[in-house]
């Protein structure tokens, strides 16, 4: 994305200085992204992603669940992790790998079974309690 300023030879000649005509032209730059980028923004209110060159490659509205998409902006700071709903980032965190293997809730052990293998096909599984090896010639804590 590319962005034009245009500062006038007014504004150059009637800027006090070369500090307050950088301030001029960082407010032009400012406002034009956010006519491209969509609605205006406060300026205490966003994040700056920037590259390792200085670029900035997006702006980050905080108020928006980065896993889901949605507005938290009326979600209660308790339901909230960082400016994410709470729920979605504990069913990322909690949601099981389908390829991984399942492990044993006594020993830790990794099992046989795949966590998506279903529980009548497995060995050894208690509802409620979770995969164990149940074997005592391969749980250490049996």
């Amino acid at each position: 994305m590319s962005i034009t300023v245009k500062v006038t030879q007014e504004e150059i000649l009637n800027t006090p200085n070369d500090f307050v005509l950088g301030e001029l032209v960082r407010n032009k730059y400012w406002q034009e992204r956010r006519n491209q980028e969509g609605p205006p923004v406060d300026d205490e209110h966003f994040f700056l992603d920037i590259a390792e060159d200085g670029t900035v490659n997006k702006i980050i509205r905080p108020w928006e669940c980065t896993i889901c998409g949605e507005s938290t902006k009326e979600v209660e700071y308790d339901y909230l992790a960082g400016y994410d709903h709470l729920a979605c980032v504990l069913k990322q965190e909690l949601k099981p790998n389908p390829d991984s293997y399942d492990k044993c809730v006594i020993c830790g052990k990794e099992t046989p079974y795949l966590v998506s293998t279903h529980i009548d096909h497995r060995i050894g599984y208690v509802e409620g309690g979770g995969q164990g090896c149940y074997q005592p010639n391969i749980c250490d804590r049996v």
